[in-house]
């Protein structure tokens, strides 16, 4: 309880120095219903005076569903994701008893997230895509067809060789292959990771990707010093330290998906070639551990409790209060494969009634990465 309180403290302290707009004590819309504006709390099932549907043959998204909105209907939504990463350190490809083992665990996963109505996101690096043909399972396309989330993650961000944007778009490209072969170029649009000291940006558009997610500390290794956070962040620090800390450092940059002309910094371009949607809040276990007060850490791998999701929770909360309503906005969590195990059922369950709540409330909707690329450019026609 104590570390929840620590999170509320800090949070409230990153948000007026952002100089974001007083919310409540208690954390909910201090306007009513029948003021006129739909906030917090409020949606169109509970309050209907002031969050139906604006203008003729328009409607604000159901809740809790990740349709692209048509138009500019009500508040623009606040897409909740995951992350789950087959890494390029997994052995897949090589034992397939690992391989099994990966299926069971999402398989699991998957099941429980279809009870409360929530979305995964599985990106898989090479060793998980190729012992899908190997091992003669095509478990991407499953998970497709159960309305999850796949992508391709883009685990080689560490590379120190300085070289053309051409020829970096080639590890995007052979990894997006593999995936590509699995579900088809039209269900696999993102790539997770893919950072560096190169232009990510322009080498995973050219290597045909329309966003990137996972979106650390290491892609500010392309950009100028002056760029980046602050003179501290050197290749140095962010190699040894802030690596896999959420970008754009701040949060109210990070996370609204915006689209980027290069990687030399994380201005949005309208005209860019490559959406970032990031969000990242990192590990879900991590939460009560310091989502705020040590960013860097929040990808280390504590227990996962109800604590965890407790902060998540009044995090989402407070983020809601505050966003800008007239854009896109989306949070992320990362759940490894091996959280999905009958030993955190009652966490995972508690987590996903949890945020089912909140998607009830109107104040977040589930969806795919992939979803929110698409609700980006509907929102954003």
């Amino acid at each position: 309880m104590k570390k929840i309180i620590l999170a509320f403290v800090l949070l409230t302290l990153v948000l007026s120095a952002c100089g974001s707009p007083a919310v409540s004590g208690t954390g909910q819309a201090a306007s009513p219903c029948g003021d006129g504006i739909c906030n917090g709390p409020e949606n169109a099932q509970n309050c209907p005076a002031d969050c139906a549907a604006a203008g003729s043959g328009s409607s604000p998204a159901t809740p809790g569903t990740a349709d692209p909105l048509p138009g500019h209907a009500g508040d623009a939504p606040l897409y909740l994701t995951t992350m789950t990463h087959m890494e390029g350190g997994h052995d897949d490809d090589k034992v397939q008893a690992v391989f099994e083992q990966h299926i069971d665990q999402l398989t699991y996963g998957m099941d429980l997230a279809d009870t409360y109505g929530a979305k995964l996101t599985i990106e898989s690096e090479q060793p998980f895509a190729i012992a899908n043909t190997k091992w003669n399972r095509n478990f991407m396309a499953e998970i497709v067809a159960r309305g999850h989330g796949v992508g391709t993650h883009c685990d080689f961000g560490f590379r120190d060789e300085v070289m053309s944007v051409e020829r970096y778009s080639r590890f995007f490209a052979e990894n997006k292959a593999l995936v590509d072969a699995l579900v088809g170029a039209e269900n696999n649009l993102g790539c997770s990771g893919g950072g560096g000291a190169n232009d990510w940006a322009l080498a995973a558009s050219l290597a045909g990707f329309k966003y990137i997610d996972g979106v650390v500390g290491m892609h500010y290794l392309s950009m100028p010093l002056e760029n980046r956070p602050d003179p501290t962040w050197t290749d140095e620090y962010i190699r040894n330290v802030s690596y896999h800390a959420g970008a754009p450092l701040d949060l109210y940059e990070r996370i609204y998906p915006f689209m980027v002309a290069d990687a030399t910094d994380f201005v949005p371009d309208e005209d860019g070639v490559l959406l970032v949607s990031s969000g990242e809040l990192g590990l879900l276990s991590a939460m009560a551990e310091g989502i705020l007060e040590n960013p860097a850490g929040r990808w280390n791998n504590p227990p996962l409790t109800n604590e965890d999701v407790d902060v998540l929770a009044a995090f989402i909360r407070e983020v809601n209060q505050n966003r800008d309503r007239s854009r896109i906005a989306k949070l992320g969590v990362y759940l490894p494969a091996n959280v999905f195990a009958p030993e955190n059922e009652a966490v995972l369950r508690y987590f996903f009634e949890q945020m089912q709540s909140l998607a009830d409330q109107g104040i977040i909707t589930w969806a795919t990465q992939k979803a929110v690329y698409e609700a980006y450019v509907e929102w954003n026609k």
